[in-house]
C-alpha cells in the first residue's frame, strides 16, 4: 500500500548474534551474504546453538570480561555519575565528557589486551558445539579446542564489527590513566576537580559496565 513503511528488523541479541556465528562455522558457510545455501542454513539451524551462545556469554562473565556497546547508550551515561548531569556540566556537557573518557578506555584496552584467553572461551565453546557427545557432558575436556583459533578471531573481529567490545568487568590500570587523560580535554569546572582523580574513573567505568543492556 502506498505510503507504508516495511516494519523494521528487530535487533538481533547478543545470543543470536553468537548462536548464529556457531551455526555458520559448524556448516562450513564461507561468505553467508553470497552464499544463498549457507544463508538458509544459518537461518534455520542458529537456534540448535542458542544454548552455547548463551554458555559464551556465561564463560566470559565468569572470566571477569563483559560485553558492551562501543558507543555508550543513555542508560550508561546516566549510571555513570548522576552528579555530573545533574550539576555543573549539565546533561549535555554530562554526555559528552562521559563518552569520551568511556571512548578513551575502551580503545586503550583494544590497543593493550590480551586475547587468548577470550579466544580459548570461543574454541572451547567451539569444539564443545561441534562434539554431541561434549555438547552432554559438559565436564569433558578436549584439549584438541586449539584448532578452531582461527575460527574464534574470526567471531571476535565480527563482534566487535557489530558496535560491541569484549572488555574486562573492571578496568585495567592502562585503562584507567586513559581516562585521566581524556579528561584534560574535556575541562570544565565539575570534571577538571573530579576527573583527573583515578579512583573517580575507575567507578565511572564500571557504573557504565553495570548499566550495559544484558543479552
Amino acid at each position: 500500500m502506498r505510503g507504508r513503511q516495511a516494519p523494521e528488523k528487530p535487533k538481533a541479541t547478543v545470543v543470536e548474534h553468537f548462536a548464529k556465528e556457531f551455526a555458520r562455522f559448524l556448516n562450513n558457510v564461507q561468505n553467508n551474504e553470497a552464499d544463498i545455501l549457507g544463508s538458509f542454513l544459518i537461518e534455520n539451524e542458529w537456534e540448535k546453538y542458542v544454548k552455547d551462545g548463551k554458555d559464551v556469554i556465561e564463560s566470559l562473565e565468569l572470566a571477569g570480561f563483559a560485553l558492551v556497546p562501543k558507543v555508550p547508550t543513555e542508560d550508561m551515561v546516566g549510571a555513570a555519575d548522576r552528579t555530573g548531569s545533574g550539576g555543573l556540566m549539565g546533561q549535555k556537557g554530562a554526555r559528552v565528557y562521559v563518552s569520551a573518557v568511556w571512548d578513551a578506555m575502551i580503545q586503550a584496552w583494544i590497543d593493550t589486551r590480551d586475547v587468548n584467553l577470550i579466544l580459548d572461551i570461543f574454541s572451547m565453546a567451539l569444539s564443545r558445539a561441534s562434539n554431541p557427545h561434549a555438547r552432554r557432558d559438559s565436564s569433558m575436556f578436549d584439549s584438541s579446542f586449539q584448532r578452531f583459533r582461527k575460527q574464534s578471531q574470526e567471531i571476535m573481529a565480527g563482534t566487535e564489527k557489530t558496535g560491541l567490545a569484549i572488555v574486562p568487568d573492571e578496568p585495567t590500570p592502562v585503562m584507567v590513566s586513559a581516562g585521566v587523560s581524556e579528561t584534560a580535554e574535556h575541562r570544565s569546572r565539575t570534571n577538571q576537580s573530579i576527573g583527573a582523580d583515578p579512583d573517580y574513573i575507575t567507578k565511572l567505568y564500571e557504573n557504565m559496565v553495570q548499566a550495559r543492556e544484558r543479552a
